[in-house]
């Protein structure tokens, strides 16, 4: 099976979905804030998140965050632990109306801009017959897209309001809650081909503990998407009045095609599928918008004229070099 690379995807579609990233900056930033002053109070991470060996001297600080990346593998690595403590704050506390809200906003649009492409290159990978098990699964936007390309898939999710979300939304694929503790076991008893990880593995505590069950399993495919290391981060550190969507909050430490490689070298998975795509150019138009003090109006015209139409372009540079926000990996056993 000959391995698919795939670059880029269009932005325009997306902005129309991303307005809140402009609208509520300061009501995001300060949420980012928020979190990050709770992470900084968790315990030190000695050691690579992505390989286990020890970490050296922070290079750089984001919005009081340190990093490191690691020697061995080059992971970006916050210099505190995702404890479970921190856990709870994040994904079963205080941001369950924060995600019900958002998920919910523009629900059809979502599916159609942002996942049916996602089905569409896990089809164009994958020539048998898909039946898959999705873990985080969210208000199950990726299973509502499989439905739509006639693929079976069932999920679970921790957070039980987009659970309620998802099973309104649903008709034949299926969603249920489940603590994440106990889905690890749903993985290795699972009968399907194919698990999928969409946005999962920069927010679990043991990222290594879900590949182990999968490994373990008698599910043949891997389909994964997780955020880079990229220019995104080297903007968000620049612009410290605007939030901060890529490095902060609940992405504690960032993924590089290194660190990928390391994994799928580690667990003896083949890479047969690669989508490198990114944000990082509409981030800096997100960051140069907020930051400005001009009329509004006029400056966005400009902004729109001398950066925005070119914005596809300027971002296939990035995302041709695998140097940019995100990939979609898929890999088999």
């Amino acid at each position: 099976m000959p391995k698919i690379v795939k670059f880029s995807k269009s932005y325009k579609n997306i902005l129309p979905i991303k307005t809140d990233f402009y609208n509520a900056n300061l009501k995001n930033l300060k949420k980012a804030l928020s979190i990050n002053a709770s992470y900084k109070k968790q315990k030190a991470r000695k050691a690579c998140k992505n390989c286990n060996k020890k970490l050296y001297e922070p290079v750089f600080s984001s919005h009081g965050v340190k990093y490191t990346f690691c020697q061995n593998c080059n992971h970006l690595n916050g210099r505190h632990q995702d404890t479970k403590k921190f856990e709870n704050e994040q994904y079963f506390k205080d941001t369950q109306n924060f995600y019900k809200k958002n998920y919910k906003l523009l629900y059809e649009k979502r599916v159609k801009s942002i996942y049916l492409p996602k089905v569409d290159f896990l089809k164009s990978v994958i020539k048998e017959k898909i039946n898959l098990l999705e873990i985080g699964s969210g208000a199950g936007h990726f299973l509502k897209a499989c439905e739509i390309k006639k693929i079976s898939g069932v999920g679970y999710e921790s957070n039980n309001d987009l659970v309620k979300l998802g099973k309104i939304k649903l008709k034949k694929n299926k969603i249920s809650y489940l603590y994440l503790d106990k889905t690890y076991q749903k993985v290795l008893e699972s009968k399907n081909n194919t698990l999928v990880l969409i946005s999962v593995l920069e927010h679990l505590r043991e990222p290594h503990k879900i590949l182990n069950f999968f490994k373990r399993s008698k599910i043949k495919y891997l389909y994964i998407s997780v955020p880079l290391f990229s220019l995104s981060v080297f903007i968000e550190n620049s612009f410290k009045s605007v939030f901060p969507r890529h490095l902060a909050g609940n992405h504690t430490h960032l993924y590089t095609k290194e660190s990928l490689y390391y994994l799928a070298k580690k667990y003896k998975l083949k890479i047969i599928g690669e989508w490198w795509f990114g944000a990082d150019f509409p981030d800096l138009h997100r960051s140069l918008l907020n930051s400005s003090n001009s009329n509004i109006k006029k400056y966005k015209y400009l902004m729109d004229k001398y950066l925005f139409s070119k914005i596809d372009e300027l971002q296939n540079v990035l995302d041709k070099n695998k140097i940019c926000s995100q990939v979609h990996m898929i890999l088999k056993k």
